[in-house]
């Protein structure tokens, strides 16, 4: 069967999941008209058929495997319309180009994800009625349309499903009837009064006259009420009322209440009546925080598609909620629903069970400057409407405009407007972002997004403090994904991601978090470490929805701001007793500055080969096979964050004397000199009596567990004002040993006789425990210029951590 993605019952999942409040009430709709009309449900048995020939009998809804181009038909029967009566057939979604016909007459296209509506009033029949919808769901149709639907909704990002994905049915109303409503509001500045405004979009078949009311309501208590008559034209009207509500009960995730906005016509004797739920709260930007109902909030969230194992984009009730229920579970408070509009049902649960959520179009790593302005157009018009069926939902509180696109300041503006002129609270915008910081914040800043936002994929943490730090304190900044199966399923990588997380949330400077993923999901596009045959177990649950327990237990962790304690390196660096005085404390002493030497390009430079070298160590020591041109981390140089970061900088002291090392986002960064970067100067212009060096230190390998005894390494060339030279070679065992205190199964005790250990690190407890060396040169006085370190030929990297000039 083609239809292999139709499952009707509801999969239990196999975690226990905190209990959650009960649901206040489900409907199938988001809007409930509730009197003076009638509906026929189209769900169920359809006719798929190919070139005209019926291929096979498909269940609707259902996600089907692309075929190209098929048709899917079916039989309905309709009582006797009434005089006044209208008949309209409603699609809650297709995927993802589609053209219907009933009883032969063309109605009209249908899009991806969003509802649609056709009247067939004039050509329903009594009795039997004929409905057919050709689909392109792979290719376009003949005459070329569909292409910018197909564009945007087929993509190497995730597996397409094409077909009736969501409800259909036949809707019997009235001569007059509502459209939709929209509730905007102003709150007050102490939130005790909301004032109201109820836009009513209404449909006449006819000129007349009628009335609209309006009741708010707080389960069974009326809380508000206004009410208008109204004249009707032929086609559409809008009716405006106002009412205040005093002391609204504020939606939040941990009080999400919500009212009944019930709205009502009654025209030509007919009554109709739309219902939704609703909520008041505020959601708003300070500096670089959000603000739910005047309180800081961090959004604590995962990235959802709106997929289930072997089901595609057709969920069943129970299993929508059970997602909600177990990313409530979870700890979330928020939820980015990715990439394209989801079912309108995963809103109301968004809104019942207290769960923040962000919308979006479909756009995914497209280019704006160069897609066509009809395929932009379709984007906005895809959001245009999601925000029409979801604008009265209190979890809604994020438009986001697209994902990971080549962006310009055009479509950013002109999609922002978009959304200002919809929708009816002025709920925030920003693009989901994947942009280089330096080009991504000026588009960021001319288009007047709310906030900013970057996807860091990254095992250096550091990556995350500087996008806060570049972006600076004007808006708030969101990570709307982060993680990865890479990230999030390495337990000590995760941690530390989790720890630098929970930093920059408590500091203020990030305002939202987003795992990447909720659930794996198929994709074939794919081949690398995040996938396994063809699917991506990138997610916090399985396709299936089992947890995977190291990544819920580590979320928790982030979302209950808990960073970890007792961890498996030092903090700071243990100071070292002397073996012998070097100085003199009747002396002065200077710390040289040597900032500039390791964050210019030349000092990136170094420590990028530097980091390849480790990286190039851990593979032979751990004997697993590196292919350069391969990023991945692996091993422990996985385990450590890809990276080599050693300690937060603070003011160091050695006996007494000031040492100052350079710092590259607050951690200690020295100075590295490898094959490829050989040699660096170190200005002084002092009159020293001494240099003190803090280093003489080799990393990846080094004496006595390689080299020779007393083999020169590489010098230090000591250059004075008055021409003259002072060579110092450095010699394995005399002035240089390797750093690492630890040798495959054993600590060692490296030492030099010329040099004396000032420091130890432990930056990992079984296979990184460093030693620094102190070096004290004599410079007799006289005005020291420079000091030139070189390397020599392929030794392992040497690090040289700060120097002090000691004078008179």
């Amino acid at each position: 069967m083609i239809n292999r993605r139709n499952f009707l019952t509801t999969l239990s999942a196999t975690v226990l999941v905190p209990a959650v409040p009960a649901l206040a009430h489900a409907s199938d709709t988001s809007s409930s008209p509730a009197s003076s009309h009638s509906r026929v449900q189209l769900n169920g048995q359809w006719d798929l058929l190919i070139d005209n020939q019926l291929y096979d009998k498909i269940t609707v809804p259902s996600s089907l495997s692309p075929i190209g181009l098929y048709s899917l038909k079916r039989s309905f029967l309709l009582p006797r319309l009434q005089a006044g009566q209208r008949a309209f057939v409603h699609f809650e979604a297709i995927t993802y180009s589609g053209r219907l016909s009933v009883n032969g007459t063309k109605l009209g296209n249908l899009n991806s994800y969003v509802p649609h509506e056709f009247e067939i009033t004039s050509i329903a029949q009594e009795g039997e009625n004929k409905i057919a919808l050709e689909i392109s769901d792979l290719v376009p149709f003949a005459d070329g349309g569909g292409k910018d639907d197909l564009h945007i909704g087929i993509n190497p990002g995730w597996e397409a499903y094409g077909g009736i994905i969501r409800d259909v049915w036949v809707d019997i109303r009235p001569s007059a009837f509502i459209q939709n409503v929209s509730l905007a509001y102003q709150l007050s500045a102490d939130y005790g009064q909301a004032s109201c405004q109820v836009k009513a979009y209404l449909s006449s078949a006819k000129a007349g006259s009628g009335r609209v009311d309006v009741v708010l309501k707080r389960g069974a208590a009326e809380v508000a009420r206004a009410g208008s008559n109204v004249t009707l034209q032929a086609g559409d009207t809008q009716a405006e009322l106002k009412f205040e509500v005093k002391d609204p009960s504020l939606w939040s995730p941990e009080e999400p209440h919500l009212y009944d906005l019930v709205t009502t016509l009654q025209s030509d004797g007919a009554h109709y009546e739309w219902s939704c739920r609703t909520g008041f709260r505020e959601f708003k930007t300070e500096g670089t925080e959000f603000r739910l109902n005047g309180k800081k909030v961090i959004l604590n969230g995962v990235c959802r598609h709106d997929m289930w194992k072997d089901q595609g984009f057709t969920l069943t009730r129970g299993q929508q909620e059970q997602d909600m229920r177990m990313i409530k579970a979870l700890g979330c408070n928020f939820v980015r629903l990715v990439h394209y509009p989801h079912d309108r049902h995963i809103v109301e649960l968004a809104d019942e069970l207290g769960l923040m959520v962000s919308e979006e179009p479909g756009y995914w790593q497209v280019d704006f400057a160069t897609i066509p302005k009809s395929e932009i157009e379709l984007g906005y018009h895809l959001l245009d409407e999601t925000i029409k069926r979801d604008w009265n939902s209190p979890s809604v509180i994020i438009w986001f405009l697209s994902n990971e696109c080549d962006l310009t300041e055009e479509t950013m503006r002109v999609g922002k407007e978009r959304c200002r002129k919809l929708d009816p609270i002025a709920r925030l915008v920003s693009v989901a972002n994947d942009t280089n910081r330096k080009k991504a914040k000026p588009l960021f800043d001319g288009a007047g997004m709310d906030f900013y936002d970057q996807h860091p994929y990254t095992y250096n943490v550091d990556d995350f403090t500087a996008e806060a730090e570049f972006d600076g304190p004007s808006k708030p900044l969101t990570f709307s994904e982060w993680g990865g199966k890479g990230i999030g399923q390495t337990e000590k990588v995760m941690k530390g991601s989790v720890d630098r997380l929970i930093e920059m949330a408590q500091a203020g400077t990030l305002a939202g978090h987003m795992f990447w993923s909720w659930q794996d999901m198929p994709e074939f596009s794919r081949i690398d470490a995040e996938m396994r045959d063809g699917i991506l177990e990138s997610g916090v649950v399985t396709e299936g929805r089992e947890p995977r327990h190291l990544v819920w237990m580590e979320l928790e962790r982030l979302f209950q701001l808990r960073a970890h304690e007792g961890a498996s390196y030092s903090e700071q660096p243990e100071l070292v007793p002397l073996r012998w005085a070097p100085w003199s404390k009747k002396n002065k002493f200077q710390p040289l500055d040597l900032q500039s030497l390791v964050e210019g390009p030349s000092g990136e430079r170094a420590w990028s080969n530097f980091e390849k070298r480790m990286r190039k160590y851990w593979s032979v020591q751990e004997g697993w096979a590196l292919d350069v041109s391969d990023d991945i981390p692996r091993g422990h140089w996985k385990e450590s964050g890809g990276r080599f970061q050693l300690w937060q900088n603070n003011p160091l002291a050695v006996a007494g004397v000031g040492f100052q090392i350079p710092a590259i986002h607050g951690h200690a960064r020295p100075i590295v000199l490898t094959p490829e970067s050989p040699e660096v100067t170190i200005p002084v212009n002092l009159a020293c009596e001494r240099v003190h060096i803090l280093g003489q230190v080799t990393f990846g390998g080094g004496f006595p567990t390689g080299g020779k005894d007393g083999e020169v390494v590489g010098s230090y060339t000591l250059q004075f004002a008055n021409g003259k030279k002072q060579e110092v070679p450095l010699r394995n065992g005399y002035e240089v040993v390797q750093a690492n205190l630890v040798h495959k199964a054993s600590r060692i005790d490296p030492l030099a006789t010329e040099s004396q250990r000032a420091l130890t690190y432990v930056k990992d407890s079984v296979r990184e425990r460093y030693q620094v060396q102190l070096l004290s040169l004599p410079a007799g006085g006289s005005k020291l210029t420079s000091i030139r370190c070189q390397l020599n030929g392929e030794q392992p990297s040497l690090a040289i951590f700060a120097v002090t000039a000691e004078q008179l």
